[in-house]
């Protein structure tokens, strides 16, 4: 049970009996049961919750391709000059052009 053997059960009742005392001591427990029932209702609807959403979640088709981002560490900030931004853009542009015939 929670990894305590029998000694360490014993004595942290025995301080629980000093600190609450006789007669609060089982309505403290009563609360802690409760408390935990509770815990355990909100995890298992939280894990319903999670599994339900994994299983809707629609899976990529294979047929789309997959675009592989890079990222690279740098130390410094990059310096960008007017000249880098317009060639980026001759080698990737946003909206290829289509030619008419």
């Amino acid at each position: 049970m929670f990894g305590i053997g029998m000694g360490e059960f014993i004595l942290i009742l025995i301080v629980g009996l000093i600190i609450f005392g006789p007669k609060n001591l089982p309505e403290v427990g009563k609360t802690l049961g409760k408390g935990l029932r509770e815990f355990r209702k909100a995890q298992a609807a939280l894990s319903a919750t999670l599994e339900e959403s994994v299983n809707e979640t629609p899976k990529k088709s294979e047929s789309q391709p997959v675009e592989k981002v890079s990222i690279e560490k740098k130390t410094e900030p990059a310096r960008v000059t007017v000249d880098d931004v317009i060639n980026a853009a001759k080698e990737n542009p946003a909206v290829k052009e289509e030619k008419s015939n």
